[in-house]
């Protein structure tokens, strides 16, 4: 996402980190200290060496801005210097970390980055002159703020994916979520890691022009309701049936076919709650501002919930699992006796029923972005904008494991776009404002013909 190619050179660049031969005497300086500060901020988790070959060429870009012409010369020209190319609040944060390192002395200093390798390269190959010791711990500590702040960020991701150890891509698709480190790298637009988005407008999100940010609150809330139905349904009547079966499946079994479905269902449940407080007290002929509703549960990682869920449903696992369990003779004769149709149920409807929560995620991506545009409140509009911001590093996994070819997951994922895709999980187009007052009745329909 940052590679040396696509990220913009400082103007009055004073010592090309990039270069072939300047490269080699800096690579690997960053890398074993790196290690330290992942143990600082995830004591659980390791990284991958290209993880932290891609920090380590991250804040030499860093370094090169800080040493860019005109050269510094004292801890003041530095701090200046972050002021002036780092953005607000992370330039605050940063020089109040390196005041800190400059308190304590370099005895006592609690950075991990090597401190007096880099004042020897800084003095005999980028600025080619003594410099004070305590410039070069100042510089340091602000690249030791930024690796900690991006491995924390990365770290927090691998952990909602339930990997053990971060990889470079995770740290790209995990920044992707934070709008300050992204502008402080500048990254490139066109740059494959982010997702493309259209201007806000009424033809970009596919909306009528007439449908306004009330009536499309009024939609979310019903098509929550609708939505926490079949949570309902895959809950009390799949899995709590299956449940009571005799022989039962084992627990590891339920959770391989259901999951954290009920995890799914209490964030619904908040949410929906939230959503229907929020349009009670609003006042008459006022739209709802419903951002906060949004915000408060993403900061709070509860969205996070889709992760796993999205993972353990859409892998070969799920499926195999139903099919050994379904396979069982006493089973079959258990299912059979459990009603009319219900055996054939549990074998072909359930299996596309799990994928409703997944595409329903994205019915929060689309939704999020159109009532930013739709909101009359800045205020609505600013905490809407981070809830997208916030969403990002999810929807990027979404649409990964969606994109994973058939064969290997075990389940039959649709071809369209998810928030197209299907009748139950898809987006606005249940909500009837895509396509009129016919839409609801088709979806509707289509859901009759599924079922």
């Amino acid at each position: 996402m940052f590679s040396s190619s696509n990220v913009p050179v400082v103007e009055g660049l004073l010592y090309d980190f990039d270069d072939e031969d300047n490269a080699l005497k800096w690579k690997g300086v960053f890398v074993a200290s790196l290690h330290k500060v992942l143990n600082q901020v995830h004591p659980t988790l390791k990284a991958k060496e290209d993880a932290l070959e891609y920090v380590e060429r991250l804040i030499l870009k860093l370094l090169g801005m800080l040493c860019a012409r005109p050269p510094p010369h004292s801890v003041q020209d530095v701090e200046e210097r972050v002021q002036k190319t780092f953005p607000n609040p992370i330039d605050r944060w940063a020089i109040s970390e390196a005041q800190a390192a400059l308190e304590k002395g370099k005895k006592k200093s609690p950075i991990v980055l090597p401190v007096d390798k880099v004042h020897s390269l800084l003095q005999k190959e980028v600025l080619q002159y003594k410099v004070d010791h305590q410039v070069s711990l100042y510089v340091v500590a602000v690249l030791e703020y930024i690796s900690a702040d991006m491995l924390k960020l990365a770290g927090n991701y691998v952990k909602n994916i339930r990997h053990v150890k971060v990889a470079s891509q995770d740290i790209k698709v995990a920044m992707c979520a934070d709008k300050v480190l992204m502008d402080l790298f500048h990254q490139d637009d066109d740059d494959q890691l982010s997702i493309e988005e259209e201007p806000l407008t009424p033809s970009s999100v596919g909306v009528n022009p007439t449908v306004t940010y009330d009536q499309v609150v009024r939609d979310l809330i019903q098509e929550e309701r609708q939505y926490l139905r079949d949570l309902h349904l895959i809950m009390k009547v799949f899995r709590e049936q299956l449940a009571t079966l005799a022989p039962p499946p084992t627990e590891a079994e339920l959770d391989a076919i259901f999951s954290n479905i009920e995890e799914i269902y209490e964030l619904t449940v908040t949410l929906l709650g939230s959503l229907e407080d929020t349009l009670e007290v609003a006042e008459e002929q006022v739209a709802p501002p419903v951002g906060c509703c949004f915000e408060e549960l993403a900061e709070a990682a509860e969205f996070d919930v889709f992760y796993r869920y999205a993972e353990d449903v859409l892998s070969k696992k799920c499926r195999d699992t139903l099919q050994t369990v379904l396979s069982r003779p006493e089973v079959g004769h258990s299912l059979q006796t459990g009603g009319h149709g219900f055996r054939e149920a549990v074998r072909y409807y359930l299996p596309k029923l799990l994928l409703t929560p997944v595409y329903h995620c994205f019915t929060y991506f689309d939704v999020v972005r159109l009532l930013q545009f739709l909101s009359p409140s800045k205020e609505d509009r600013e905490s809407l904008g981070q809830v997208e911001g916030l969403f990002k590093p999810l929807q990027v996994v979404l649409e990964r494991l969606l994109a994973v070819p058939t064969g290997s997951s075990g389940i039959t994922i649709p071809k369209r776009k998810p928030s197209e895709a299907g009748c139950s999980g898809g987006a606005l187009i249940r909500t009837g404002l895509l396509g009129g007052p016919r839409s609801s009745r088709q979806a509707a329909l289509c859901k009759l013909q599924e079922l």
